[in-house]
């Protein structure tokens, strides 16, 4: 019973180092600005907008005077898990309407000729998925909203007239809530859970925070642009309360009450590339790729606290390092209107013994797209982005009976994006 409760719990805390919005392979987010949706985040080689702060900050150095962007993405995700249980019933279940707020903000000056400045916040990791609370699955998942923000400063340095370097800290901050069920204890031996005790519900909510540095490289070359931008691993601390509630008067490991959790998550680095061409004043191409090293992310400890007596627990996920290939283009039609659009396709990085409910997509295929208008000062970008995810496989992972898997597959995964960003120039 012990270790069956810490697996679920262990399983929750993970959470506390990701973000919002079901959006990305494994819990990565690139949802930076509304133009950067609509080129499918190929502006890593452009960098050429406040949300260069985001994407290669070292782009920061080819913007004018102070500037400033902010607006959001909203994120509509859904999904299907076809489940068969143990006595062989099959069932299909769709998970609940939601929508997640992934907003951004930036300001760049440029100090002189050499120097500029910039800071934005963001969202670089994201989850969210939400089921009925009676479905087959949900002694591994019922509900998971995660937020996150991320704070980056970075200083860039023009070193001639085509290339510049920029250095900085990101901080940043987490929060989760996530919901789901504990089995009936009998459960765990191999009996029939008719008539047993209830395992109650457990709903866990904590925070953290933690840093991570973060680098660009920008290069111009006549039609040419060349980007490189990095984000280091950062080391997250969280801790939290996991309050148990409709425990059975028999349970003896946990009777309802809150129960604290600590963890330490490292998220993984991420470095990005993109080469962009000008055939006209007016026409860009860019092609990029993002690695990120999700091998870091093989495991990790739980310190739980169960009736005064501190419990360690390792959770083994033993993911891989992962790639998402993108082609952005953008055609200006006059001063006032640009048009966009891309195709991405993001690798998933989970390892099939361990998949869950929480990330019910594989590898995902994205296009965007999207328009911009400039009115003096002022810019006004909107896009939309549609995802389609690829199936998981849930046979594998559910040979470990205390997860909560059962056998089975997602399907119909997609997500709806919608983003706008303003901006202005001073």
């Amino acid at each position: 019973m012990k270790r069956h409760f810490l697996s679920i719990v262990a399983s929750c805390v993970l959470l506390v180092a990701m973000s919002t919005a079901a959006s990305a392979a494994g819990f990565a987010l690139y949802e930076w600005s509304a133009r950067g949706n609509a080129l499918g985040g190929t502006l890593v080689g452009r960098a050429d907008d406040p949300s260069a702060v985001a994407f290669n900050p070292a782009g920061i150095t080819q913007l004018d005077g102070t500037q400033i962007a902010f607006g959001t993405s909203l994120a509509a995700p859904f999904a299907q898990i076809d489940t068969t249980d143990a006595a062989g019933n099959q069932s299909t279940i769709s998970s609940n309407p939601a929508l997640f707020p992934i907003p951004h903000f930036y300001l760049t000056h440029k100090i002189n000729d050499k120097w500029s400045f910039g800071i934005g916040e963001f969202s670089r990791f994201g989850l969210g998925f939400g089921y009925d609370s009676d479905w087959a699955g949900r002694f591994n998942i019922i509900e998971t909203s995660i937020l996150s923000a991320s704070l980056n400063p970075n200083i860039a340095y023009k070193i001639t007239d085509r290339l510049s370097v920029a250095l900085g800290i990101e901080y940043v901050y987490v929060s989760v809530g996530v919901k789901k069920d504990l089995p009936p204890a009998a459960a765990l031996v191999g009996t029939p859970r008719v008539g047993l005790i209830d395992g109650g519900r457990s709903h866990l909510e904590g925070s953290g925070d933690g840093y991570a540095l973060t680098a660009g490289l920008h290069y111009k070359l006549d039609n040419w642009r060349f980007g490189v931008g990095y984000h280091s691993q950062a080391k997250v601390k969280a801790s939290g309360d996991t309050k148990i509630t409709g425990a059975g008067p028999g349970a003896m490991l946990f009777k309802d009450g809150e129960y604290t959790t600590k963890a330490t998550v490292v998220l993984p680095d991420m470095i990005s590339f993109g080469v962009t061409y000008y055939p006209t004043q007016d026409l860009s191409i860019e092609v990029g790729a993002i690695n990120t090293r999700w091998s870091t992310y093989r495991n990790f400890d739980l310190d739980l606290d169960v009736n005064g007596v501190a419990v360690t627990n390792e959770q083994p996920k033993k993911w891989k390092d992962v790639w998402r290939l993108n082609l952005g283009v953008e055609y200006a039609i006059d001063d006032a209107w640009t048009v966009r659009g891309s195709y991405a396709w993001d690798e998933a990085p989970e390892n099939a013994q361990y998949v869950d409910y929480m990330i019910p997509a594989a590898d995902r295929h994205l296009i965007g797209t999207g328009v911009g208008y400039k009115y003096g000062d002022w810019t006004f970008d909107v896009a939309y982005t549609f995802i389609i995810a690829e199936e998981v496989d849930y046979d594998e992972a559910s040979k470990n009976r205390e997860s909560g898997v059962l056998p089975g597959k997602s399907k119909n995964g997609v997500t709806h994006i919608g983003a706008f960003t303003v901006g202005y120039s001073f």
